[in-house]
């Protein structure tokens, strides 16, 4: 197979990921600078689509090093002539001062520059570089993690996440196409990127699944280990999806009622608490916390109160089972992107 097919073949692909999207529509695109949405931003303007809005964050974990992909992305944009939103924060003091990891400070970092990058721009739709080996990272991280059967269908190609007071809609074109498509296409295309030395770091969950775990089921399971979990995380989305018709019969608000709670079957009582946590709280749940606020559930319970991760609490009143936001210690913890800055 040629270069030249390679490269029509992974274009087909992106096209096929953004259908039903209109060229002109105006989407945000995250681009860290790494190979994936180099690639991703390549293709989407050689696919005819160019109402896009280049959207970087400066996490400030490598020192002159993420300044340099900040400033990279910048003229990359430029060259594009494309407008840029570059977001500097400090998501080592962030993640201290909410007592969370860095991987999950720097997702929420990205989430509320998303959403800043959402309102000055008026566009409600983001363009991620995902792909398949992303997927199943993710698959196997919410398994650990006990996430149930929307944490195993891992990733969907469309969907919604609330940042403050709106909804934003996500799409992964990449999320059906292989690292090795990806290599092949920048090499072709003769992109440059930004190569990120903390994607090598034990510290960072993620990467010690992709350096070590996946390359141990390889050697245990077979080459074709991957194939097998993304084939299991179509099928649980098949499920997800049924299960999560049965919740959306029931409105979901800021506060939610025991007694409703009480009365639906357990399955649904913990999507329902799963949904909720991800759209109202702390954001990334898994089945500890969802347990945890369903402590609150039983009419014989004399709890009332417990904690949740990024210093989130939720709360049982009078019937009403309702979140409190964490306490901001420092200024910068208030406003956590320090510098945003846009063409």
């Amino acid at each position: 197979m040629s270069e030249r097919t390679d490269a029509d073949s992974l274009i087909a692909a992106v096209a096929r990921g953004m259908q039903g999207l209109p060229l002109s529509r105006k989407c945000l695109i995250g681009v860290s600078g790494g190979r994936d949405s180099v690639a991703l931003l390549d293709i989407l303007i050689r696919s005819g689509r160019k109402n896009l809005v280049v959207v970087h964050v400066n996490h400030q974990l490598r020192g002159r090093a993420s300044g340099g992909d900040a400033a990279f992305v910048r003229r990359l944009a430029a060259k594009h002539g494309l407008p840029i939103l570059v977001a500097k924060a400090d998501t080592q003091l962030y993640a201290d001062a909410r007592g969370v990891s860095l991987e999950l400070a720097a997702r929420e970092l990205r989430i509320a520059t998303f959403g800043a990058a959402s309102k000055r721009y008026r566009t409600k739709h983001l363009v991620t570089a995902h792909h398949a080996e992303d997927q199943a990272e993710t698959c196997l991280f919410n398994y650990v993690r006990g996430t149930g059967a929307a944490g195993l269908a891992g990733m969907q190609q469309v969907s919604q996440f609330q940042v403050a007071d709106q909804e934003i809609t996500i799409h992964r074109p990449m999320l059906t196409v292989r690292r090795h498509e990806i290599d092949g296409y920048v090499q072709s295309a003769r992109l440059r990127f930004r190569e990120d030395s903390s994607n090598g770091s034990p510290d960072f969950t993620r990467n010690r699944i992709r350096h070590e775990v996946m390359p141990l089921l390889r050697e245990i399971m077979g080459d074709r280990v991957t194939d097998a979990i993304l084939r299991n995380a179509e099928i649980m989305r098949g499920e997800h999806a049924v299960l999560g018709d049965l919740v959306a019969t029931h409105a979901l608000d800021e506060v939610l009622s025991v007694n409703t709670l009480r009365s639906l079957p357990l399955a649904i009582r913990r999507r329902m608490v799963h949904a909720w946590l991800a759209r109202f709280g702390p954001g990334v749940s898994g089945f500890t916390e969802v347990e945890q606020v369903l402590l609150l559930v039983p009419a014989s319970s004399e709890v009332a109160k417990v904690n949740l991760p990024g210093g989130f609490h939720c709360r049982r009143t009078a019937g009403r089972i309702f979140l409190q936001p964490p306490g901001e210690s420092t200024s910068r913890a208030r406003q956590p992107l320090s510098q945003i800055s846009g063409d």
